[in-house]
């Protein structure tokens, strides 16, 4: 198994696990933390026996954000930082075939938060607390955090909290949607994996459709968006396990369902 420096990785049968590795920083992001978490994130996507991932943290909190101690490569601007480093970790997180689940110890900061919030799904501690500091240093929030941000909280509760570089708790988190689920800190990662484990029972192929329909249809027409169902409906339909599902519906059973 592949050593890694800054993470944790396991597999506990279907569900892999993540976890960021370096509590003494608050999980900030270096470039090495990057390098492996895009590289585990693109291992567990190809492995068939892999059918959901958590992504959590050892430590206080999920991440505080980027490490702003490293600095850049040289000739590097902090633009191609966001677009080469963080880019393909964002867009692969949305576009992976399993459900990803963050799941939050503590705070979650910047970038941290945005990765955390790219998640298909989030569970928090019920004392963490989301944190967009941005503005305190002379900077705007970067990771697509504004653009999901302001799909949850609107423009002007957005614009609040970005331009007083402000916190929200888990409570207002949890009640604006940007997490689904509020459990006390030492039951964050448990509760994500036990998730993990059911969901992973489920469907593979209904939930990646699901998936791609959800991340596709936020910026559509109403048409579009009846089409592009209509196109993952045929794709489920034609499944191995579409079939088992109805056999087991009359047969009075569980399904089994395979991914195929």
């Amino acid at each position: 198994m592949t050593s890694y420096q800054t993470l944790e990785y396991s597999k506990t049968g279907a569900v892999a696990l993540i976890r960021l590795n370096r509590p003494e920083s608050l999980n900030s992001f270096n470039r090495e933390m990057r390098t492996e978490l895009l590289g585990v994130l693109q291992d567990a996507n190809v492995d068939t026996g892999i059918r959901a991932v958590v992504l959590g943290a050892n430590g206080r909190g999920f991440s505080s954000g980027a490490d702003l101690a490293e600095g850049f490569l040289p000739g590097q601007t902090v633009e191609e930082q966001i677009i080469d480093e963080y880019g393909p970790i964002l867009s692969l997180l949305g576009a992976m075939d399993k459900t990803v689940i963050a799941a939050s110890p503590g705070i979650m900061a910047g970038v941290g938060a945005a990765i955390a919030m790219r998640c298909d799904l989030v569970v928090m501690a019920d004392s963490g607390s989301l944190i967009m500091a941005f503005s305190n240093v002379g900077l705007v929030p970067d990771g697509g955090a504004s653009w999901l941000l302001l799909r949850h909280l609107g423009y002007q509760r957005c614009y609040e909290l970005m331009a007083e570089g402000g916190r929200l708790d888990a409570t207002v988190c949890l009640a604006a949607g940007i997490v689904n689920k509020v459990v006390p800190a030492d039951q964050v990662m448990t509760t994500a994996q036990t998730w993990a484990e059911a969901l992973a029972l489920r469907a593979p192929v209904a939930l990646r459709e699901m998936k791609k329909i959800l991340r596709q249809v936020a910026t559509t027409s109403y048409d579009e968006a009846v089409a592009i169902e209509a196109k993952a409906q045929k794709v489920c339909v034609d499944t191995a396990d579409a079939k088992e599902a109805m056999q087991a519906f009359f047969e009075k059973r569980p399904p089994v369902f395979r991914g195929e």
